[in-house]
């Protein structure tokens, strides 16, 4: 039996303006350094195994996601749902196709071109010519010795009055349905933009109300939340109660409320009307032997060491007066 002919690419290029691409400026100023890190390594995962695309739909898509996360391990490693929307924000920007990406394909023009070019002395390249995005004009531009351009020429076109037969019919359907999976990843990218934006915007009243500033990973969890359909008025409550309460740590402390209404499925204004006159909901925090921001035992040993701290000050003070005292008696 033959030896499996190679698909991926041992090095791809990486010229001097990769990471100045304008198209990286929106990633970087949302995500930072992570923006530049994740792309490079979706581009190694991309070029390394298909060599022109990633697989990214169901469990494909949580390895992948596993795979940056792996890159990423160590001192400053992040969350595989921050890994997750920079991925959703670089194609958002235009760095990976949009349309490819909503049919839980990741490539681009760019990735095409260097494997292509990468590709031209291979006997054998097998390419899926329904997720190419390079013409015949393109392929001409770089080579016209390679055989995926051959491939490319003499593949076989459906003609418009070709009988219908039962093979035509199951085609069809599959194309309905695959037209139908694109439509619904399509709404969901949608939807999951949309909620971003609106925690984005919700963030600065948030912060004004809580007193404190709301960081990256929190702005995502309201947007998983707000996308799970939280309303924007439970959001702001939870604020309000937060700034009455004044705790040490407000952002932790609105995370808690949030996390109380998502368990008991506290959503909408209606839902929260339906709570009003009951405490606040309270996570229970986890046995693990540790003392955890917003729990009663939290709360509880605070107050036992401010007592202490109180008590051990009026002693030392107590006992600077009697010193004193003691000698302007001697003298």
């Amino acid at each position: 039996m033959g030896r499996q002919p190679k698909q991926g690419l041992d090095y791809f290029p990486f010229d001097v303006g990769l990471l100045s691409d304008p198209k990286l400026r929106r990633p970087r100023q949302k995500y930072g350094y992570l923006a530049q890190v994740i792309y490079i390594a979706l581009l190694c995962i991309l070029y390394r195994d298909k060599g022109y695309y990633i697989p990214y739909g169901g469990e494909q898509r949580e390895d992948v996601i596993w795979q940056v996360g792996d890159m990423l391990n160590g001192r400053y490693s992040t969350s595989a749902e921050t890994i997750a929307n920079v991925i959703d924000e670089l194609a958002a920007c235009g760095l990976f196709s949009g349309d490819l990406f909503r049919r839980d394909i990741i490539t681009s023009t760019r990735a095409q071109k260097a494997y292509y070019t990468a590709t031209v002395d291979r006997k054998y390249v097998d390419v899926n010519f329904d997720i190419w995005l390079l013409s015949e004009a393109d392929m001409k531009k770089l080579s016209s010795k390679s055989v995926i351009l051959q491939s490319f020429i003499s593949r076989p076109i459906n003609t418009e009055n070709r009988p219908i037969n039962g093979d035509d019919r199951t085609k069809s359907t599959q194309s309905r349905e695959q037209k139908s999976r694109e439509k619904q990843s399509t709404e969901k990218y949608s939807i999951a933009e949309n909620s971003r934006e609106r925690a984005e915007a919700l963030a600065a009243d948030l912060e004004r109300l809580i007193g404190t500033e709301i960081d990256d990973n929190f702005r995502l969890d309201i947007a998983r939340l707000m996308q799970a359909g939280m309303q924007e008025a439970v959001v702001m409550e939870a604020a309000r109660q937060t700034g009455n309460k004044h705790p040490r740590k407000p952002a932790a402390y609105l995370r808690t409320i949030l996390q109380g209404y998502e368990r008991d499925g506290v959503l909408t204004a209606a839902d929260l009307e339906a709570t009003q006159g009951k405490a606040p909901p309270r996570r229970q925090p986890p046995d693990d032997g540790y003392l955890h921001p917003g729990s009663a035992a939290y709360d509880e040993e605070w107050a036992r060491r401010v007592r202490e701290h109180q008590k051990e000050r009026r002693a030392r003070r107590l006992a600077a007066e009697q010193g004193m005292n003691q000698e302007e008696d001697n003298a």
